[in-house]
């Protein structure tokens, strides 16, 4: 934690007299988990209420209105939703954004206002700060509790969720919030909070991992930012076929809004499946679907005015396995990012141990969001969207490897020419 971060601390979190602890800290974490589920539910329930007061096409009351929002709020915390024999498990990522700053933001108010002058620790368990453990366990707790309270109150309802999915999916949320929160608040310092267990894993971890992390997330970044631009310049492209879909649905200004802003949330998942075509590997749309360099089976889908921007079912143009070349463009970033943070003079060895760490931290990520990516959007054929996740990582890590070993290689030879 750097000077000015100390000092700007200060006025919040007063004297140690008066900083958190104890019985008081552990209410005061509970009531801010809670509160962050509550804050972020609105949010997301807000515009279902204002959709529903607007539109002169609603045949429902407004309780019904306020458990579809709060079954929403459920699915943006990972939450899988019944309906019938239809599931709904695909999370959009930019909604689950909307819970997972809140909580964050809820959780650091907490952390700032620890007393940082004698912590106390658990001995025996990695020397970690019993306040931090306190805050976090409760704070975790309050936001599920109010998980628990939406899926009892809805359960009853057509759309509705299981208690026990509720409670380890707003849980993992709460719990994700509070790490991140960790992270912000204590920075460089972050090892304080379990000075044991920091130095086990610094003595375990090779020192190449620890210096390919930054690399490894550019190339996951320059991998997303691909696929997000491809998906965009697929809906330009198509833009004409998308509002006949519009047009088709007939659907109230207010209606059209919800139906696009609805479309935008998932817009990071279908980055990542995007991602996945140029990769190789390709996606689905649903059982029995196939979207690939060659081919493209979309089949029956929905009517949502997006999946307009889908390629038309038959065989794609040759020559689209050209975009392999993307990952293999971030590869080569991956290794020059990975060359920046080792020695200049430094064994070609010990670069290219870094850049393959590098490109490796870069595939296990990308895996991870893609797996969350994917999800069901129904019964029967909509029951499997997203890209094959351990085909797509396998596949971009082979790909990165390649653009980062020619980096490095080109690097080892101008270095012994000189």
């Amino acid at each position: 934690m750097s000077l000015f971060d100390r000092v700007r601390r200060i006025p919040v979190k007063g004297t140690p007299a008066n900083a958190l602890a104890g019985v008081l800290l552990r209410l005061a974490s509970a009531l801010s988990g809670a509160s962050a589920a509550l804050v972020s539910m609105m949010v997301i329930v807000l515009p279902v209420l204002l959709a529903w007061v607007a539109s002169p096409q609603s045949s429902v009351g407004w309780p019904r209105a306020l458990s579809v929002g709060s079954c929403i709020w459920l699915l943006a915390n990972r939450v899988q939703l019944s309906s019938g024999p239809a599931a709904i498990s695909l999370m959009p990522m930019l909604l689950t954004a909307i819970p997972l700053v809140v909580a964050t933001i809820a959780a650091r108010r907490i952390l700032m206002q620890l007393d940082d002058q004698r912590p106390r620790r658990l001995s025996g368990w990695a020397d970690v700060r019993r306040d931090v453990v306190e805050a976090s366990v409760a704070f975790v707790s309050g936001y599920a509790v109010v998980g628990l309270v939406v899926a009892l109150v809805t359960a009853g309802d057509p759309l509705h969720a299981s208690v026990v999915g509720s409670v380890m999916g707003t849980a993992v949320v709460g719990a994700a919030s509070v790490l991140i929160a960790l992270l912000r608040e204590f920075r460089s310092q972050i090892g304080s909070v379990a000075p044991e267990f920091s130095g086990w894993l610094e003595a375990r971890l090779p020192i190449h991992l620890r210096r390919a992390i930054r690399p490894g997330l550019w190339g996951v970044f320059a991998i997303f930012g691909a696929g997000l631009a491809l998906t965009l310049v697929m809906v330009v492209i198509h833009l004409g076929r998308i509002g006949r879909l519009y047009d088709a649905l007939g659907a109230d200004p207010v209606g059209i809004v919800l139906l696009t802003l609805g479309q935008l949330m998932v817009l990071p998942n279908v980055a990542l499946w995007a991602a996945s075509w140029m990769a190789g590997p390709g996606f689905s749309l649903g059982q029995g679907t196939a979207l690939t360099w060659s081919h493209s089976s979309p089949g029956l889908l929905p009517l949502i005015p997006v999946l307009g921007a889908v390629p038309a079912p038959g065989a794609l143009p040759a020559g689209l396995w050209l975009s392999v070349m993307i990952p293999v463009a971030a590869g080569a970033l991956v290794g020059w990012r990975a060359l920046h943070v080792v020695a200049r003079l430094s064994s070609w060895r010990a670069k290219a141990v870094t850049a393959a760490w590098a490109c490796l931290i870069a595939a296990l990520v990308l895996t991870l969001a893609s797996s969350l990516a994917g999800g069901s959007l129904g019964a029967a054929r909509l029951g499997g969207l997203g890209a094959p996740s351990l085909a797509f990582g396998a596949t971009v890590l082979g790909e990165l490897l390649v653009g980062a070993a020619a980096v490095v290689a080109f690097s080892h030879l101008r270095a012994s020419r000189n």
